[in-house]
């Protein structure tokens, strides 16, 4: 919010006299104007709707919509878990259907996912993980989990995959082993972890390359990385939903797994020898 604050302020002398009287309005009222249209800013402002639009406009976005959007995502933001679940809470009546409505909120992320992710990049990522010597995928919370399962996946298509865990060494301990031939993969979400943070940088002053899993293009671990890839994780909880990060990580093994068909092909054949044995499975 403060950035926006800034960015109109700044603009301030430029402004006519009904672009002062809405951008006074909108400085006073921040933290509601996610929840109104532009006719209520207009009618609340006491100028017209056509004003709401171009001051949106001067300040760089598209239109109000885009603007309104923009100061919901730093709302949400700014919003500890409490206050995301309080909010929840007091709109408990509209989840009459949950099942459905938490689909359609994944189908969305997932969307606006693909938006975010250049299939140019998504190659380059591909290429990174073939030639690498190890991948040592890192995260902590619910993202040391999800460094777990991406390095499962990658070793299921016979890649050298570790998740590295930060219980007996830290994560700036076993860095300092890797060499310029190994690839760390980081999964960084909301709250971001200073020590996944932390590794990346340090990563990147050893000239190790990091590929990044995170919500945002502005997400601290960013600097840091050579390759980004962007998963939204909106949720009607405080949690970040994890369905969209699944497909990335999906299409990236699989992309990786019909590029060295061959080779995996010869893997998996071995493992069905395995999975086939009674003593073992069903």
């Amino acid at each position: 919010m403060q950035t926006v604050q800034k960015i109109i302020m700044q603009k301030l002398p430029e402004y006519s006299k009904n672009q002062r009287l809405l951008a006074n309005y909108i400085l006073e009222n921040l933290q509601t104007i996610p929840l109104l249209s532009v006719n209520d800013v207009a009618n609340k402002a006491g100028v017209s709707s056509a004003t709401v639009v171009r001051f949106s406009r001067v300040l760089g976005y598209q239109g109000y919509l885009e603007f309104r959007n923009h100061l919901m995502e730093l709302l949400k933001e700014s919003l500890s878990p409490a206050e995301k679940f309080k909010a929840t809470i007091s709109k408990k009546a509209e989840y009459q259907d949950p099942l459905h409505q938490i689909a359609h909120q994944v189908v969305q992320n997932i969307n606006l996912s693909l938006q975010q992710n250049d299939i140019k990049d998504f190659k380059h990522i591909v290429t990174h993980l073939r030639e690498a010597d190890n991948v040592y995928c890192i995260g902590l919370g619910i993202s040391k989990y999800l460094a777990e399962i991406m390095s499962y996946q990658l070793k299921l298509y016979l890649k050298r995959s570790f998740a590295m865990s930060g219980d007996s060494l830290s994560f700036a301990e076993q860095i300092m082993l890797l060499t310029p031939r190994d690839l760390i993969i980081a999964f960084s979400f909301p709250p971001y972890s200073r020590q996944t943070v932390e590794a990346a940088q340090l990563a990147k002053s050893l000239n190790l390359p990091v590929i990044s899993f995170t919500d945002k293009k502005t997400a601290p671990i960013v600097q840091y990385s050579v390759h980004v890839l962007i998963a939204k994780t909106d949720n009607i909880l405080f949690t970040n939903s994890l369905g969209a990060i699944s497909v990335l990580m999906n299409a990236l093994v699989t992309e990786i797994a019909l590029t060295e068909e061959k080779k995996v092909l010869k893997g998996l054949q071995k493992i069905d020898k395995f999975v086939n044995d009674p003593r073992y499975f069903y």
